[in-house]
């Protein structure tokens, strides 16, 4: 894909995360409400979670896993 499909599909891919809840992004990041040990509970966590860090994340990680060619 050219440089700037690549560039449109990021931007749609940002526009959509940007619009998830933090708890929603860090779901999908984890795979589910993963127990942690820097955490007593989920609600901590997301609390103390950098919102841009999980953004850019789930972002490049639903980048990496687009269908190449679509």
């Amino acid at each position: 894909m050219s440089n700037e499909t690549n560039q449109i599909i990021i931007e749609r891919i940002v526009e959509e995360v940007e619009q998830m809840s933090t708890s929603s992004i860090l779901r999908e990041l984890d795979g589910g409400m993963k127990p942690t040990w820097l955490c007593d509970s989920w609600d901590e966590r997301v609390g103390l979670t950098d919102r841009d860090w999980a953004i850019e994340a789930l972002s490049n990680k639903r980048f990496e896993e687009w269908p190449q060619g679509s």
